[in-house]
């Protein structure tokens, strides 16, 4: 198959599952789109496509902030670092019976700081 060939059997198979929808906008309301679009760091199309999705689903739009995404991913972190320790924790309790309770508890304690300063940041 020839390249041509490929790209032309491409489009007619991409052209039956998706459909591209163009439509004009007034001035005011492109540059209103872009402006909320720049607010989540997303491009005017994709914030656009969030929208259309949102409002077919019938249900609000989800679109994050980069802060608010920094947050989330921050609190995922910690809560990984949580899970992770109690884990290696556990592991080590099954191999040798004996846990020195203290590392688990100023492992927890290390994580509550870190929750209460994420905490702070909201």
């Amino acid at each position: 198959m020839t390249t041509t060939e490929y790209q032309k059997a491409y489009k007619k198979s991409y052209s039956q599952k998706n459909k591209i929808v163009t439509f004009p906008l007034s001035i005011p309301f492109y540059d209103e789109l872009k402006r909320r679009a720049i607010l989540f760091d997303v491009s005017v199309n994709t914030y656009a496509k969030n929208i259309v999705n949102g409002s077919l689903n019938s249900s609000s739009v989800t679109i994050l902030t980069q802060e608010k995404q920094e947050i989330i991913n921050e609190y995922i972190r910690i809560s990984r670092g949580i899970a992770n320790n109690i884990n290696q924790i556990a592991h080590q309790t099954n191999i040798t019976e004996q846990i020195d309770i203290s590392i688990l508890i100023n492992a927890l304690k290390n994580y509550e700081e870190e929750f209460k300063k994420l905490i702070q940041k909201i």
